[in-house]
């Protein structure tokens, strides 16, 4: 669960693609790949809201990254 609700908002849009998908897959309907690639672009999106969230949001300026961490 997120804080920021269009963070939220996102999330859930994603997992009901997820789901869609989910369920064509297993169902081997014809679709699916273009049910997963939809999916696919959400959870793109969803990421860049993300890391957008992170860079301009204050509360998060002091937190470090992964990359930091990485040598």
């Amino acid at each position: 669960m997120y804080k920021e609700p269009h963070l939220q908002k996102k999330s859930d849009e994603c997992k009901i693609l997820w789901n869609i998908w989910y369920e064509m897959m297993m169902n081997k309907d014809p679709l699916a790949s273009t049910a997963r690639k939809t999916w696919i672009k959400c959870a793109d999106e969803f990421s860049e809201m993300i890391n957008q969230e992170c860079l301009t949001n204050p509360k998060y300026k002091n937190i470090k990254s992964i990359d930091s961490e990485v040598t």
